[in-house]
């Protein structure tokens, strides 16, 4: 594929933000960025990460709970025999029992790392998701960008037709002093004065109205934006690599099915942990003591789900088939921007063989119409057929210039389709 040549005209910048400029497509689509309020939520993104990282790195250190309890029971522990001279008094039936369990993990399995990772990869998913969204306001740049230089074209075609029939009015006008042409003829050539104004006004209330709109995107106030040459030959071939942020997100959607599944693999296997539990209460330790004592317990803890009934197997099936769906997603998309790849090639090929033909348009209606102003001049036709052959050279020059700019869209689109 053929590298596009962009040449660009670039207009210094104002010295301060409230003062008017002209900028490029490139700059546009710069400020837009920086300027639209969805980036914001990229650092958001990133604080929240930092705090559920935190929250996951937490599990690791030691975990205090306080407990406590009062109850009342039916029964307690008697001895089945009595001694002689001895008297045991009978255990209370109303207990009392405060502790602090500490508790410190000394083997996950892997889930706190399993978590750590599946967290920064889903940031990364959502961090992916916004710069989709960027894209959009890329491709909304684009687009007003052109309509604001197209409303440009169309007004420097309309003040050229303007001094054309200026230059006819002034001869007709002199004709008329001198009686050799009918008032009626200037009154024709004034009317179509006229109308190129309006022309002329509409296009520039279109520019007005696509300036206000890039000023929005991008919160500088534009006089202007910068023209530029049309860049060379585009074609599509087998090789052109795509960029698309949406694919990117696709695979880390992917990704995160994937880290999700060795999470849940993770859970499967035993936790250890170390624990102290040290209280007082009525009884402690010694179940006989009718008395309220200190007491503590330490030692250490596994825990291994053994059998839930295939919960994991189950949810790696889902995570599975959820990342086959993400897959058939990405392909889609894929095979959509290639069938959007080939109608833009298509579209480009088409513009540069209709502006080959423009120029030569252009020069014959240039020729016809100069002819009809001699003619015009010697009496030889009326007014109304000089103005249909200037009309016609007028509607040439506004095809070549919307050609022109359209052939420049569709390479930008073209590149945008791509990713580039």
């Amino acid at each position: 594929m053929k590298h596009l040549i962009w040449i660009w005209v670039l207009f210094s910048l104002s010295a301060t933000a409230q003062d008017s400029t002209i900028l490029t497509l490139e700059q546009c689509q710069q400020l837009a960025r920086q300027n639209y309020p969805l980036l914001k939520q990229q650092q958001v993104l990133n604080n929240i990460l930092k705090i559920q990282t935190q929250n996951i790195n937490s599990s690791w250190l030691p975990q205090a709970v306080l407990n406590g309890q009062a109850s009342y029971q039916s029964d307690v522990v008697q001895l089945p025999i009595k001694l002689p001279g001895l008297n045991i008094t009978p255990l209370a039936k109303d207990q009392y029992r405060a502790t602090i369990d500490v508790n410190q993990q000394i083997y996950d399995g892997g889930i706190t790392r399993q978590q750590r990772d599946l967290q920064a990869i889903q940031q990364q998913t959502s961090q992916q998701q916004v710069e989709v969204e960027l894209y959009k306001v890329k491709q909304q740049v684009t687009q007003v960008y052109f309509n604001a230089l197209l409303s440009t074209e169309y007004i420097t075609t309309s003040q050229l037709a303007q001094k054309d029939l200026q230059q006819r009015l002034e001869k007709l006008q002199a004709g008329v002093n001198n009686g050799t042409v009918l008032p009626s003829s200037v009154d024709l050539l004034q009317a179509e004065l006229l109308k190129a104004q309006q022309q002329e006004i509409a296009a520039a209330s279109s520019k007005k109205a696509y300036l206000a709109v890039m000023q929005l995107l991008t919160g500088v106030t534009l006089t202007g934006v910068a023209t530029r040459t049309v860049p060379d030959q585009v074609t599509l071939t087998e090789t052109d690599t795509l960029n698309r942020p949406e694919l990117l997100l696709y695979h880390l959607q992917s990704n995160a099915l994937q880290q999700q599944s060795l999470l849940t693999g993770a859970r499967k296997l035993p936790r250890v942990s170390a624990f102290v539990q040290g209280g007082f209460g009525r009884p402690g330790l010694n179940m006989l003591s009718n008395d309220f004592a200190p007491f503590y317990i330490t030692g250490v803890r596994l825990n291994w789900t053994l059998w839930n009934w295939h919960y994991q197997r189950k949810e790696q099936q889902v995570l599975t088939l959820q990342e086959k769906n993400v897959d058939i997603q990405s392909a889609t998309f894929t095979l959509n921007t290639r069938v959007q790849l080939a109608q833009q090639a298509a579209e480009i090929e088409q513009l540069q063989q209709t502006l080959e033909k423009d120029q030569s348009i252009i020069a014959l209606r240039i020729r016809v119409k100069e002819a009809a102003a001699a003619q015009l001049d010697n009496g030889v036709i009326t007014v109304h057929d000089y103005v249909q052959d200037l009309d016609a050279e007028t509607q040439a020059r506004i095809s070549q210039q919307t050609h022109t700019l359209q052939l420049a869209l569709a390479h930008i689109n073209y590149q945008l389709i791509r990713g580039y």
